[in-house]
């Protein structure tokens, strides 16, 4: 009888060679930033602060 699995299912661990050390991601990191006036962390695409109602400037990238 044939079996249909795939390479990776077989139970084996795989022993790749590993060229790049794997970084954590800090995609979260850089979707806050600090509130000028409470420094509460307010999403980069905010343009009021929920903390404080203060006006936040959207920071274009240069």
């Amino acid at each position: 009888m044939l079996w249909g699995m795939s390479r990776s299912s077989n139970g084996k661990t795989s022993r790749r060679l590993r060229l790049f050390k794997r970084r954590e991601d800090d995609l979260l990191e850089r979707s806050f930033r600090s509130c000028p006036g409470c420094d509460a962390d307010v999403h980069v695409f905010a343009d009021v602060c929920r903390h404080c109602g203060g006006t936040l400037e959207i920071a274009l990238a240069g």
